[in-house]
Protein backbone atom coordinates (compact mmCIF):
# COMPACT_ATOMS: atom_id res chain seq x y z
CA UNK A 1 0.00 0.00 0.00
CA UNK A 2 1.44 3.30 -0.95
CA UNK A 3 1.40 6.40 1.82
CA UNK A 4 -1.26 8.02 0.12
CA UNK A 5 -3.37 5.17 0.79
CA UNK A 6 -2.58 4.61 3.99
CA UNK A 7 -3.23 8.45 4.91
CA UNK A 8 -7.05 7.92 3.29
CA UNK A 9 -7.26 4.84 5.38
CA UNK A 10 -6.35 6.82 8.45
CA UNK A 11 -8.81 9.53 8.08
CA UNK A 12 -11.95 6.96 7.35
CA UNK A 13 -11.01 5.19 10.18
CA UNK A 14 -10.72 8.64 12.34
CA UNK A 15 -13.73 10.23 11.03
CA UNK A 16 -15.54 6.84 11.84
CA UNK A 17 -14.21 6.26 14.76
CA UNK A 18 -15.52 10.11 15.68
CA UNK A 19 -18.96 9.44 14.56
CA UNK A 20 -19.35 6.67 16.36
CA UNK A 21 -18.68 8.65 19.61
CA UNK A 22 -20.92 11.24 18.79
CA UNK A 23 -23.68 9.18 17.94
CA UNK A 24 -24.38 8.46 21.67
CA UNK A 25 -25.55 11.83 21.93
CA UNK A 26 -28.88 10.30 20.11
CA UNK A 27 -28.63 7.31 21.69
CA UNK A 28 -27.02 4.32 22.08
CA UNK A 29 -26.00 2.07 19.39
CA UNK A 30 -23.89 -0.51 18.41
CA UNK A 31 -21.27 1.81 16.33
CA UNK A 32 -21.14 3.48 19.70
CA UNK A 33 -20.40 0.09 21.81
CA UNK A 34 -17.80 -0.87 19.31
CA UNK A 35 -15.65 2.64 18.86
CA UNK A 36 -16.06 2.76 23.03
CA UNK A 37 -14.05 -1.17 23.30
CA UNK A 38 -11.33 -0.04 20.63
CA UNK A 39 -10.67 3.08 22.64
CA UNK A 40 -10.55 1.38 26.14
CA UNK A 41 -8.83 -1.51 24.55
CA UNK A 42 -6.31 0.47 22.40
CA UNK A 43 -5.72 2.80 25.53
CA UNK A 44 -4.92 -0.31 28.01
CA UNK A 45 -2.78 -2.06 25.64
CA UNK A 46 -0.81 1.22 24.94
CA UNK A 47 -0.14 1.61 28.72
CA UNK A 48 0.85 -1.89 29.39
CA UNK A 49 3.52 -1.27 26.97
CA UNK A 50 4.31 1.90 28.64
CA UNK A 51 4.55 0.09 31.85
CA UNK A 52 6.00 -2.95 30.52
CA UNK A 53 9.38 -0.68 28.58
CA UNK A 54 9.74 2.02 31.02
CA UNK A 55 9.37 -0.26 34.32
CA UNK A 56 9.51 -3.38 33.94
CA UNK A 57 12.18 -4.10 31.09
CA UNK A 58 14.30 -1.34 32.96
CA UNK A 59 13.96 -1.46 36.84
CA UNK A 60 13.39 -5.63 37.14
CA UNK A 61 14.44 -7.17 34.30
CA UNK A 62 17.85 -5.82 33.35
CA UNK A 63 18.82 -5.58 37.24
CA UNK A 64 17.16 -9.12 37.44
CA UNK A 65 19.74 -10.45 34.57
CA UNK A 66 23.09 -7.76 36.49
CA UNK A 67 22.48 -10.42 39.62
CA UNK A 68 20.77 -7.92 41.46
CA UNK A 69 17.89 -9.85 43.34
CA UNK A 70 16.43 -6.85 46.12
CA UNK A 71 14.64 -5.35 42.85
CA UNK A 72 12.11 -8.66 43.82
CA UNK A 73 10.63 -6.78 47.02
CA UNK A 74 9.30 -4.14 45.22
CA UNK A 75 8.33 -6.50 42.78
CA UNK A 76 6.47 -8.72 44.53
CA UNK A 77 4.65 -6.21 46.25
CA UNK A 78 3.79 -4.55 43.47
CA UNK A 79 2.41 -8.43 41.75
CA UNK A 80 0.43 -9.01 45.12
CA UNK A 81 -1.90 -6.50 43.78
CA UNK A 82 -3.17 -8.83 41.01
CA UNK A 83 -3.75 -10.94 43.79
CA UNK A 84 -7.08 -9.52 44.04
CA UNK A 85 -8.96 -10.38 41.49
CA UNK A 86 -8.14 -14.38 43.11
CA UNK A 87 -10.56 -14.49 46.12
CA UNK A 88 -8.78 -17.15 48.15
CA UNK A 89 -5.43 -14.64 48.27
CA UNK A 90 -6.94 -11.88 47.65
CA UNK A 91 -5.10 -10.62 51.33
CA UNK A 92 -1.88 -10.86 49.93
CA UNK A 93 -2.92 -8.12 48.30
CA UNK A 94 -2.56 -6.12 52.08
CA UNK A 95 0.93 -5.90 51.90
CA UNK A 96 1.35 -4.26 48.56
CA UNK A 97 -1.79 -1.55 49.37
CA UNK A 98 -0.39 -1.18 52.64
CA UNK A 99 3.41 -0.28 51.60
CA UNK A 100 2.54 1.88 48.33
CA UNK A 101 -0.07 4.05 51.01
CA UNK A 102 1.89 4.30 53.44
CA UNK A 103 5.09 5.50 51.09
CA UNK A 104 2.71 7.05 48.66
CA UNK A 105 1.54 9.44 52.36
CA UNK A 106 5.26 9.79 53.50
CA UNK A 107 6.49 10.93 49.89
CA UNK A 108 3.32 12.95 48.98
CA UNK A 109 2.34 15.14 52.60
CA UNK A 110 6.09 17.16 52.91
CA UNK A 111 5.40 17.87 49.30
CA UNK A 112 1.63 19.02 49.37
CA UNK A 113 2.59 21.26 52.60
CA UNK A 114 5.49 22.84 51.16
CA UNK A 115 4.15 23.21 47.54
CA UNK A 116 0.00 23.96 48.41
CA UNK A 117 0.04 24.93 51.76
CA UNK A 118 3.13 26.74 52.73
CA UNK A 119 3.61 28.46 49.36
CA UNK A 120 -0.27 29.48 49.65
CA UNK A 121 0.39 31.20 52.84
CA UNK A 122 3.77 32.89 51.97
CA UNK A 123 1.71 33.78 48.39
CA UNK A 124 -1.16 35.49 50.73
CA UNK A 125 1.13 37.44 53.44
CA UNK A 126 3.82 38.33 51.42
CA UNK A 127 2.36 41.17 49.14
CA UNK A 128 1.61 43.12 52.50
CA UNK A 129 4.96 43.55 53.41
CA UNK A 130 5.83 45.02 49.56
CA UNK A 131 2.72 47.63 49.80
CA UNK A 132 5.22 50.56 50.16
CA UNK A 133 5.86 50.03 46.67
CA UNK A 134 2.80 48.53 44.99
CA UNK A 135 -0.12 50.21 43.61
CA UNK A 136 -3.31 50.59 44.08
CA UNK A 137 -4.58 47.82 42.21
CA UNK A 138 -1.84 45.74 43.49
CA UNK A 139 -2.95 46.17 46.92
CA UNK A 140 -6.67 46.07 46.30
CA UNK A 141 -5.77 42.38 44.95
CA UNK A 142 -3.79 41.36 47.70
CA UNK A 143 -6.88 42.46 50.34
CA UNK A 144 -9.07 40.91 48.00
CA UNK A 145 -7.07 37.05 48.37
CA UNK A 146 -6.37 37.81 52.17
CA UNK A 147 -9.97 38.25 53.00
CA UNK A 148 -10.93 35.68 50.11
CA UNK A 149 -8.88 33.41 52.19
CA UNK A 150 -9.43 34.59 55.61
CA UNK A 151 -13.25 34.06 54.97
CA UNK A 152 -12.88 30.39 53.06
CA UNK A 153 -10.96 29.31 56.04
CA UNK A 154 -14.02 30.33 58.59
CA UNK A 155 -16.56 28.70 56.26
CA UNK A 156 -14.55 25.10 56.91
CA UNK A 157 -14.08 25.99 60.75
CA UNK A 158 -16.65 23.65 62.50
CA UNK A 159 -15.45 23.90 65.84
CA UNK A 160 -16.91 26.66 66.36
CA UNK A 161 -21.01 27.41 65.51
CA UNK A 162 -21.56 29.07 62.53
CA UNK A 163 -23.71 31.89 63.61
CA UNK A 164 -23.66 35.91 64.28
CA UNK A 165 -20.10 37.14 62.54
CA UNK A 166 -19.00 33.71 62.26
CA UNK A 167 -22.19 33.06 60.09
CA UNK A 168 -21.92 36.07 58.15
CA UNK A 169 -17.82 35.53 57.19
CA UNK A 170 -18.31 31.74 56.42
CA UNK A 171 -21.18 33.07 53.89
CA UNK A 172 -18.92 35.18 52.41
CA UNK A 173 -16.65 32.24 52.19
CA UNK A 174 -19.30 30.53 50.07
CA UNK A 175 -19.37 33.24 47.21
CA UNK A 176 -15.20 32.97 47.13
CA UNK A 177 -15.86 29.41 46.75
CA UNK A 178 -18.54 29.36 44.28
CA UNK A 179 -16.34 31.92 42.35
CA UNK A 180 -13.31 29.41 42.39
CA UNK A 181 -15.55 26.61 41.36
CA UNK A 182 -17.08 28.62 38.31
CA UNK A 183 -13.48 29.70 37.11
CA UNK A 184 -11.90 26.33 37.33
CA UNK A 185 -15.40 24.34 35.91
CA UNK A 186 -15.07 27.13 32.85
CA UNK A 187 -11.15 26.40 32.56
CA UNK A 188 -12.19 22.57 32.21
CA UNK A 189 -15.01 23.49 29.42
CA UNK A 190 -12.44 25.29 27.55
CA UNK A 191 -10.12 22.91 27.87
CA UNK A 192 -12.88 20.11 26.55
CA UNK A 193 -13.44 22.23 23.81
CA UNK A 194 -10.14 22.57 22.28
CA UNK A 195 -10.38 18.74 22.35
CA UNK A 196 -13.76 19.08 20.50
CA UNK A 197 -12.62 22.13 17.67
CA UNK A 198 -9.61 19.54 17.38
CA UNK A 199 -12.38 16.75 16.37
CA UNK A 200 -14.28 18.93 14.39
CA UNK A 201 -11.26 19.77 12.11
CA UNK A 202 -10.51 16.17 11.82
CA UNK A 203 -13.77 15.23 10.44
CA UNK A 204 -13.96 18.46 7.68
CA UNK A 205 -10.45 17.08 6.73
CA UNK A 206 -11.74 13.93 6.22
CA UNK A 207 -14.57 15.37 4.17
CA UNK A 208 -12.70 16.42 1.27
CA UNK A 209 -12.62 15.19 -1.87
CA UNK A 210 -9.21 13.76 -1.56
CA UNK A 211 -9.97 11.17 1.54
CA UNK A 212 -13.44 10.74 -0.96
CA UNK A 213 -15.38 12.32 1.56
CA UNK A 214 -15.21 9.77 4.25
CA UNK A 215 -17.05 11.85 7.24
CA UNK A 216 -20.26 12.36 4.57
CA UNK A 217 -20.48 9.21 3.68
CA UNK A 218 -19.81 7.62 6.96
CA UNK A 219 -22.75 9.92 8.62
CA UNK A 220 -24.84 9.11 5.96
CA UNK A 221 -24.64 5.32 7.31
CA UNK A 222 -25.25 6.39 10.54
CA UNK A 223 -28.02 8.33 9.55
CA UNK A 224 -29.28 5.46 7.20
CA UNK A 225 -28.64 2.87 9.84
CA UNK A 226 -30.99 4.74 12.99
CA UNK A 227 -33.83 5.38 10.26
CA UNK A 228 -34.26 2.05 9.15
CA UNK A 229 -33.57 0.76 12.99
CA UNK A 230 -36.34 3.38 13.91
CA UNK A 231 -38.73 2.13 11.37
CA UNK A 232 -37.85 -1.78 12.47
CA UNK A 233 -38.52 -1.58 15.69
CA UNK A 234 -42.35 0.76 15.34
CA UNK A 235 -43.18 -1.95 12.83
CA UNK A 236 -42.47 -4.88 15.34
CA UNK A 237 -44.11 -2.91 17.95
CA UNK A 238 -47.35 -2.72 15.36
CA UNK A 239 -47.24 -6.43 14.82
CA UNK A 240 -47.09 -6.94 18.65
CA UNK A 241 -50.30 -5.02 19.30
CA UNK A 242 -52.10 -6.85 16.80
Amino acid sequence: MTETTWIIAGAWISAGLTIFLFSFLYKDNPFFKMAEHLYLGAGMGWWFQVYLYSIWKPKVFEPLLGGDFFVLIPALLGLSLVTQFIPKISWISRYGFTFMMGYGAGMEIPAKLSTDFMSQIAGTIMPFSLMASMSGFDILNALIVAAGTICVLFYFFFSVEHKGSVKKISNVGIYFLMIYFGAAFGNTVMARFSLLYGRFDDLNTSAAASNFYATQIILAAIAAYFLIHSFMGKKGQAEEAH
